[in-house]
């Protein structure tokens, strides 16, 4: 007697239930053939995509080690630019482009040209350096319009505006130190023109940030903020905060000394 039908019955230890399933002989067969089937598809499929599999891995390793040489000779192409820009400016500054030696008379040269040696702005200094409050510079007080110095020779980083610095100037000096001129009225000059030591860069202004007429001046070597006051010993006499004065007195004295300037000035406008 062949069955037609297959039961399979379970029971719970735990309790006193008991689940079955019932099949046809039929289902039963075609269940272990799909399965079959299924089973060997997969093994076939395993076997035949291996050598993809490992192709593909093969290549996504080799494109990334190429990635990674492309960014090794990107690197090296710029040190080398670089280095030639380098060894261009060097050359451009010792002369040795023209077939000169580098002499004592060059090496004085560089030191006098691009070292700060010329005051940004003529002034009274109202606030000072000051790094635990981050003021990084000195603010020079002057009456609008007042010229604004580059204080050694370099090239003209930036020169734009802000909301914080109003038309403000930053200048390069090749060297390791970088000057910044903040709130300025009018900048005279644009990014990438370059400058003596002397030069007028900007009249003095009340723009952005600023809570009157004033030049905001910073120097910073090699990353670093300086006191710009270390370099010019005529700001360290035009310190009013050093002074000692009340806020009536220093305002009386700022005004003073504003009658007087422009007063020194008055048949010599600045252009």
């Amino acid at each position: 007697m062949k069955l037609s039908k297959y039961k399979i019955l379970f029971i719970s230890p735990f309790s006193d239930k008991s689940w079955q399933i019932e099949f046809s002989r039929l289902t039963f067969i075609s269940s272990i053939l799909v399965l079959s089937i299924i089973v060997i598809g997969s093994i076939a499929l395993l076997y035949f995509s291996s050598p993809i599999v490992k192709e593909y891995l093969r290549v996504s390793t080799i494109n990334k080690e190429i990635k990674q040489q492309q960014e090794i000779i990107s690197n090296i192409d710029k040190s080398i630019e670089e280095i030639a820009l380098m060894k261009s400016y060097i050359d451009s500054i010792i002369g040795t482009e023209k077939g000169n030696d580098l002499n004592e008379n060059n090496i004085r040269y560089i030191l006098a040209n691009n070292l700060p040696t010329v005051k940004p702005a003529d002034g009274l200094i109202s606030r000072t350096y000051d790094i635990e409050s981050k003021h990084f510079g000195i603010d020079v007080v002057n009456i609008e319009g007042t010229p604004i110095f580059a204080i050694a020779d370099g090239q003209i980083v930036f020169s734009d505006f802000s909301d914080d610095f109003g038309n403000f100037i930053i200048i390069d000096h090749q060297n390791g130190y970088i000057s910044h001129y903040y709130h300025n009225q009018e900048n005279f000059f644009k990014k990438g023109d370059t400058v003596k030591a002397g030069d007028v860069i900007a009249k003095l202004g009340n723009t952005g940030m600023s809570t009157g007429p004033h030049l905001h001046f910073e120097i910073w070597k090699d990353g670093n903020s300086i006191d710009p006051i270390n370099f010019f010993e005529d700001f360290k006499h035009d310190c009013i905060i050093k002074l000692g004065l009340s806020k009536a007195e220093r305002n009386l004295k700022l005004k003073v000394f504003a009658f007087n300037f422009l007063a020194r000035r008055k048949d010599t406008p600045l252009s």
